[in-house]
């Protein structure tokens, strides 16, 4: 009932978050190759520089997993499209799961961190990250709420499956819902 308009809420949102991503990536990378020149001489800065990369990869992946999933159940079921029935349930929990890693990879990463004097554009990334961070927390739970939907959906057409099954003529009216 509630599947589109959800699924629609968390392509925006999922958009929306793609786009601050790729800002906080943006920004970060203008750093990259005095970090990589620290790395060099420091094992410290390189594993930092390695955690910075796998925690904007990891938090990157699960934005694009949400907005892809979420695309996909919009247009199968505007379609009409029986392919991805059998994903609609898979797809809220991988997403979940993705998210939800995406924001602990985030935060723990993150959290720590201060802001450098002096070094805006650096700032601004950190600033972005923490702001993925809470819009990943956002995914997390639309997922969860369109799952919650969908079992729902689920158990209302069992119920009249099992209420009306000796109405002539109801397999057909309830294949349409």
């Amino acid at each position: 009932m509630f599947r589109i308009p959800i699924a629609i809420g968390i392509a925006a949102v999922s958009l929306y978050t793609a786009r601050k991503s790729y800002i906080a990536i943006t920004n970060l990378r203008r750093y990259e190759e005095r970090s990589e020149r620290a790395a060099r001489h420091s094992e410290t800065a390189a594993q930092e520089l390695h955690k910075t990369r796998t925690t904007q990869a990891s938090s990157a992946g699960a934005i694009a997993l949400s907005l892809l999933s979420s695309v996909a159940l919009v247009l199968s079921t505007v379609l009409g499209s029986s392919d991805l029935t059998a994903w609609e349930h898979v797809l809220p929990p991988v997403n979940l799961l993705a998210t939800g890693a995406g924001f602990v990879h985030n935060q723990n990463f993150w959290k720590a961190k201060a802001k450098v004097p002096f070094v805006g554009g650096f700032n601004e990334g950190i600033e972005k990250s923490k702001e993925i961070r809470q819009l990943l927390f956002g995914l997390g739970i639309a997922w969860w709420a369109l799952e919650a939907s969908l079992r729902r959906d689920e158990d209302v057409r069992k119920d009249m499956v099992f209420k009306y099954r000796k109405v002539p003529g109801i397999d057909a009216v309830l294949h349409e819902y």
